[in-house]
């Protein structure tokens, strides 16, 4: 008898074991990135089980490793049927991405459900997850009605370059012109700085330890240096980071980007107005809402009020290496669509740009009439600018060629070379940085000197265009 139990005992593991390997195979796949042959192996099995809810939860993630997001949510709803928790998050950020509130609603509670049953706490994410479809609800409410004169798919490393923006608007900088002229050296690649048309001042972002990026200012001094480095509030990262500013003329209002939480997902454009009573302060800043925003990244809104062209970017339609440059026509009031509008979601989204536009309007005449000839960003600057030097009277030296007396000329010259050996040894003192960051606390003498060097360097600098400006002005 006992014999007999043990045969049963053996056979029973050895069906368990041949019925448990193919999903385990599957998984592997899964996890080896092989997405392929991981739903061909999981439609084998649910061919046999087709409510199998571990089965069916696999095979979503699979589709969606490949890319079919529409095909992954038949069976992230069977996994969701059978009690798989994170089917049904998948299933609140899909619907979250797709704009259908009510759907987000109603994973949320599944999720709810399977957790009580599994006796679980809620999870952080599911707080998080409400939280964005709240925000996605009541900004549903307020979609502004935006006019969209064109929309360009571009290289997402320098975007920027997509902006024509005229002179008055100011100039977007690729981050190392920051680091050219000594600030910014923790930026990274796809953060830019702005400087608007007087050469006042530039606003970037940079990182901190923790690589959470926020805002910063300088004043540009009269031989192109800049004056001390100003933190901007630190309510303008929100719990996140801080990115790609924007100020407007009116050296007030300010549009920037940030991730924090009060973000739909990602980076959103938030506005915000300058405290001119204190450095460094602004106002609690505003989500601008939809379209402009999505639950993916959106930023550097810029609006060019000499055009009448407005500009943000986006990776809401998720193309590999790109993102969407919008062009709009920007409104003196905000007008919202009708929140009965049956396109009201494609609206949101920018899904159909079509639906922006006025009938018999020719968009592509109305764009090249209103863009400035010449876009005088860095992105697309044939003579870049090294310096920007104020020689009074509304005069702006922004090149060797610009000085008329031969030996203002040579010294300015010898300013940039020692600008030159400046960037050279900011490149150094950087490695050096990143050494110590990773633990190599045998630089930090060699730090310590390399910063006497810089000051000195950047006393030279000065001094030589000084003495340029002095000898053009005899």
């Amino acid at each position: 008898m006992c014999k007999r139990i043990k045969i049963l005992i053996l056979t029973g593991l050895l069906a368990f074991s041949v019925v448990a390997a193919p999903i385990d195979d599957a998984k592997r796949l899964y996890r080896d990135g092989d997405y392929a042959g991981a739903v061909e192996k999981l439609r084998k099995i649910l061919r046999s089980r087709p409510k199998d809810g571990t089965a069916n939860y696999y095979l979503g993630l699979s589709l969606i490793g490949m890319g079919d997001y529409a095909a992954a949510t038949e069976p992230l709803k069977k996994a969701e049927d059978r009690g798989v928790a994170d089917a049904s998050r998948i299933l609140t950020e899909r619907a979250l991405d797709e704009y259908c509130v009510e759907d987000a609603d109603t994973h949320i509670e599944a999720w709810q459900t399977s957790l009580r049953k599994a006796k679980k706490d809620e999870p952080a994410e599911l707080a998080a997850l409400q939280r964005r479809a709240m925000r996605m609800s009541n900004m549903l409410e307020r979609v502004e009605k935006v006019e969209i004169l064109d929309s360009i798919a571009v290289d997402s490393a320098d975007f920027f370059k997509a902006y024509r923006l005229s002179a008055a608007a100011g100039r977007i900088l690729p981050s190392d012109a920051v680091r050219r002229i000594g600030a910014g050296q923790d930026a990274d690649e796809l953060s830019i700085a702005y400087m608007p048309q007087n050469n006042s001042e530039i606003l970037w972002s940079a990182a901190d330890t923790s690589g959470v990026f926020s805002l910063y200012s300088a004043n540009i001094l009269d031989d192109g240096t800049l004056d001390h480095t100003v933190a901007l509030d630190k309510s303008l990262a929100d719990g996140g980071s801080a990115k790609f500013p924007f100020l407007m003329p009116d050296g007030v209002t300010l549009y920037f980007a940030n991730d924090g939480e009060n973000s739909l997902g990602g980076y959103d454009i938030f506005m915000t107005r300058r405290n001119e009573n204190q450095e460094g302060a602004y106002y609690q800043p505003q989500n601008v809402g939809m379209p402009y925003n999505s639950p993916f990244d959106d930023y550097m809104l810029a609006i060019d009020e000499t055009s009448g062209l407005g500009w943000f970017a986006t990776d809401r339609n998720r193309i590999p290496g790109k993102v969407t440059v919008y062009v709009f026509a920007p409104s003196a009031m905000r007008v919202n669509a009708d929140t009965d509008d049956p396109n009201l979601a494609s609206l949101a989204m920018l899904s159909d740009i079509s639906l922006t536009r006025r009938e018999g309007v020719d968009y592509k005449s109305v764009l090249e009439s209103r863009l400035p000839k010449n876009n005088v960003s860095a992105g697309d600057d044939s003579t870049p600018q090294l310096f920007a030097i104020d020689m009074g009277n509304g005069r702006v030296y922004t090149s060797l060629g610009d000085f008329r007396k031969e030996r203002a000329q040579s010294a300015m010259l010898e300013a940039l070379a020692t600008a030159v050996a400046l960037d050279q040894h900011l490149k150094a003192e950087d490695a050096l940085r990143d050494r110590y960051r990773k633990g190599d606390d045998s630089v930090a003498g060699e730090i310590r000197d390399s910063e006497r060097e810089t000051d000195q360097l950047r006393r030279r600098y000065r001094t030589q265009v000084n003495n340029a400006v002095r000898l053009e002005k005899e």
